[in-house]
């Protein structure tokens, strides 16, 4: 018997003051999760935005880095948990699945598990997505998904408050040259000497017979692939959420401070 899970939707029409916290969706749901028990699963749109994972706070020029980034308009956020950088827009979806969970060792496990239902959505779209690590790409990591050696999607998890987190971003029809020339360019102003391989990453539709791949498909393919491990039921986020959202979305971003000081993330 399938467990029951809440679904949770943020849609690209959504107003756009809901739009803007897609950042930290996903984390308050998490909480929600850890306080009542129960699973969830989330599929949302989001503006253009660059997360930044932890590592990248030691960046010797962060600051001038992400004053970067927000002159082209880019808000520049923390990820919860590892990683590094990547650049979310409408040319990709994202996806989170959360379930109370303190033990540390389940990391591995949570990976494999909880991004499942991505892997079986993709497959019913005859992409052959499967775990691995594409060396150079972007934010790479060892469960990102990757269809014929190229990454497909970014994965990430946090362990904390009582809660699993594994978040995902597939990506759909992203220009994986601009994408990675952009976030190359970031590591050049931060003052890192990481070089990335655009070759290492491409877009769903850039795959064999995925030309004319919607994101609307997309969006429904991910759904169903995780409706055959939950039952999954839609909950969307209550206004005590959206004032949490509001709150960790503050501090989340990146706040920029002169440059004889060190950036913070709230």
């Amino acid at each position: 018997m399938r467990p029951r899970a809440r679904l949770v939707q943020l849609s690209r029409e959504a107003p756009p003051e809901q739009l803007r916290l897609s950042p930290v969706v996903a984390e308050t749901v998490a909480r929600s999760t850890a306080a009542g028990g129960e699973p969830a699963v989330i599929i949302r749109h989001q503006p253009a935005h660059v997360l930044l994972g932890p590592q990248d706070r030691r960046l010797p020029r962060l600051y001038e880095a992400v004053h970067w980034l927000e002159s082209l308009g880019y808000p520049v956020l923390m990820l919860l948990g590892g990683g590094s950088a990547v650049l979310l827009d409408g040319h990709c979806l994202s996806f989170g699945v959360t379930r109370p969970c303190r033990d540390f060792t389940q990391w591995e496990k949570n990976f494999r598990e909880m991004a499942w239902g991505a892997i079986l959505g993709l497959r019913q779209l005859g992409i052959p997505a499967e775990f691995g690590r594409a060396e150079g790409s972007y934010c790479e990591g060892p469960f990102d998904l990757v269809a014929n050696g190229q990454k497909i999607a970014g994965i990430a998890q946090t362990i904390r408050g009582g809660y699993a987190l594994v978040s995902g971003m597939v990506l759909w029809d992203q220009d994986p040259m601009a994408t990675t020339a952009l976030i190359q360019e970031f590591y050049e102003r931060a003052g890192s000497d990481l070089r990335l391989r655009p070759e290492a990453v491409t877009a769903l539709v850039r795959l064999p017979g995925q030309s004319r791949l919607t994101l609307e498909s997309l969006e429904a393919h991910l759904i169903q692939g995780f409706r055959e491990l939950y039952d999954l039921v839609e909950h969307p986020l209550e206004p005590a959420e959206w004032a949490l959202a509001e709150s960790l979305y503050h501090t989340r971003i990146v706040q920029p401070t002169p440059m004889s000081t060190t950036p913070s993330a709230g």
